[in-house]
């Protein structure tokens, strides 16, 4: 299994992060659900770079970009999410990250603020929610797609590791 850590984007994660925002598997829960153009994903890391808010996912061992995960403000909500390079999908990276930034965020910010929204077809996402016990809290759509919001809650018993954020 891949070890993986929470750090900040960096300039040598650009190749990995346009092929990743281009990939139709990958976007299609995200954002406009397509995938991007070359020339919007370069403006899209140019603004992360810039403006960053969820988390860069490495590989704890190489530092290779994997992904994202943490909370970006949406419209005034904080909205909780990640999304994986597909070549890294079902390695349970995706439990693993979002316990690494709940861990992180929870000394930050009120979880109970935080929605996260999964589409009924997403059913990787909803398996990561199970085996993060978060809870389905109502029904909804959100931008055409019928699904559920969950709340997130820290799994009880989970130590944070000193190398698991890199604040470089």
């Amino acid at each position: 299994m891949i070890s993986v850590k929470l750090r900040n984007l960096r300039h040598q994660d650009k190749e990995a992060v346009i092929a990743m925002l281009g990939d139709p598997q990958v976007m299609r829960f995200l954002g406009p659900r397509r995938a991007l153009t070359e020339g919007e994903a370069d403006a899209w890391f140019g603004n992360a770079l810039v403006n960053p808010d969820r988390f860069a996912i490495a590989d704890a061992e190489s530092d290779e970009f994997i992904g994202f995960c943490g909370v970006k403000q949406i419209d005034g909500v904080l909205d909780f999410g990640y999304f994986i390079r597909s070549e890294f999908w079902g390695n349970g990276i995706a439990a693993k990250a979002c316990e690494l930034a709940v861990e992180r965020l929870s000394s930050e910010i009120d979880l109970e603020t935080v929605q996260v929204f999964i589409a009924d077809d997403n059913v990787a996402s909803q398996k990561v929610a199970q085996k993060l016990g978060w809870q389905a809290t109502y029904n909804d759509s959100n931008d055409g797609y019928d699904g559920r919001y969950y709340r997130v809650t820290l799994q009880s018993g989970v130590n944070p590791t000193p190398k698991a954020y890199d604040s470089n």
